[in-house]
């Protein structure tokens, strides 16, 4: 999502104010997948300290940098889609928190080694749930297009960073409703609008006091603060107009 902010603070009196564009994930939501994921490597490896960057959504040049021989492993949930991204040298560095010794970069993995790392991401896969809500086995996503993007540094013994991205932006829920214990006491002004016939110009013209303008049906609708709430047929009821409600407002403004 784009909001309006301004460059850092300068000497300059006047700031010229700019779009950027910022992740919608919840810093809370991050956190928790960086906890998940220190719980799941500390009952495999021991101690284990990760640290959390703040989500941000990269251009697409940010993006081919990352996607770079990356591996990228996403779980499929309930809320979307979220995968692992593990570049090449990050990936070497992750194994190696495993066998404990650092692996050069100057050989290629050993089948073992890649049997490892199918583990360790099968074992923290779980931990991607407050972003996805949950799913099945890790899968490669190689091609699959994301928008936020936030890393985890795992230190313990060695450094190794796992990338963690989403398909598409968190969207704000709308507000839960209040009960109605909470806002009956409220008064309501309400109103009652009738809808009449079609008449022509020249009658409309000739209204005076004592004309007759006929009602469509005779149906009405009840507003409350520009909000239509019900309608209902138009009558008489201990020699007072009355409405008979109907059925509810398909519509919140007409």
């Amino acid at each position: 999502m784009r909001f309006l902010s301004f460059p850092e603070r300068t000497e300059e009196t006047v700031r010229e104010m700019q779009w950027e564009q910022r992740s919608l994930v919840p810093l809370s939501a991050a956190a928790l997948v960086a906890a998940n994921v220190r719980e799941r490597l500390q009952g495999a490896l021991g101690s284990v300290e990760v640290r959390l960057f703040a989500p941000r959504i990269p251009d697409e040049v940010g993006w081919t940098a990352l996607r770079a021989g990356a591996r990228i492993d996403g779980v499929r949930g309930p809320l979307g889609v979220a995968a692992f991204v593990t570049r090449p040298e990050e990936l070497r560095s992750l194994v190696g928190l495993a066998f404990g010794v650092a692996i050069p970069g100057s050989r290629a993995l050993s089948v073992v080694e890649k049997q490892v790392f199918e583990r360790f991401l099968r074992l923290i896969a779980p931990a991607l749930a407050p972003l996805c809500g949950g799913g099945a086995a890790p899968e490669a996503m190689g091609d699959r297009r994301f928008s936020s993007y936030f890393e985890l540094l795992v230190e313990g013994g060695a450094c190794g960073r796992l990338g963690v991205a989403l398909e598409s932006e968190p969207q704000p829920g709308a507000p839960h409703a209040a009960p109605i214990e909470r806002i009956a006491h409220i008064e309501l002004a309400l109103h009652a609008r009738a809808e009449c016939a079609q008449m022509r110009a020249g009658e409309i013209a000739a209204w005076a006091p004592g004309a007759l303008v006929p009602l469509r049906r005779g149906e009405i609708t009840l507003v409350a603060d520009g909000e239509a709430l019900a309608r209902g047929e138009l009558g008489v009821r201990n020699h007072h107009f009355a409405v008979a409600i109907a059925r509810g407002a398909t519509t919140s403004n007409d």
